[in-house]
This record gives C-alpha cells, structure tokens and sequence, in this order.
C-alpha cells in the first residue's frame, strides 16, 4: 500500500510523489527470524502524459528516481550488505497505462 501524489505542472508534464511504508522480517540462512524492521520507500517521478482515443485512454512514459527514506536499525549482516549500496537509485525508466471512465 502506498500514498501518491500526482501534479500536471503544464500542458502534459507532471510530477509524482510515491511514499510506501513496508514492514520487513529479516529471516537468516537457515531461514529462522532474526528481527523486524520498519522501511519509507520513497519514488519521485516525471513525465508526459500522453491522451488517446479522444481521451478514452492514456499512456505515460516517465523517469523516477527511487529513495530509501528511512529505515531502521538493521541486523549486522544486514546493515553490511546495505551500506554497499546507494540510498538513491537514478532513472528508473516508468510507462503507466490506463483508461478514463
């Protein structure tokens, strides 16, 4: 589940924000709980939207960047293999599709 907001900012840009809480269980090797944590997973994107069909439909080719907002403190295995990685992710490439009631 996760919240969004999405803005037109002109003719058929837009701007999205995408916040999702998660509940994580970190589970070992040998598959035994070792804790709970609690994530915000954060995607912010633009793009176009583009009409079709006398506006019927619509397609909307986009750019996000993702973030990982918060987290909690994670088990040591955990927190190693995390600070490998960027807290960010840049240009993850979107194509949303729906239809207008």
């Amino acid at each position: 589940m996760a919240v969004a907001y999405q803005r037109f900012i002109w003719k058929g840009f837009y701007a999205e924000l995408n916040v999702m809480p998660t509940l994580q269980t970190f589970v070992n090797g040998d598959g035994k709980k070792v804790d709970n944590g609690f994530q915000l997973f954060n995607t912010y994107r633009t793009g176009y939207h583009i009409k079709l069909f006398k506006d019927r439909f619509f397609i909307q080719p986009s750019i996000a960047i993702t973030h990982r907002a918060y987290h909690t403190k994670l088990p040591d295995g955990f927190r190693q293999l995390d600070d490998k990685w960027s807290k960010f992710v840049f240009g993850e490439p979107g194509f949303h599709f729906g239809f207008n009631l």
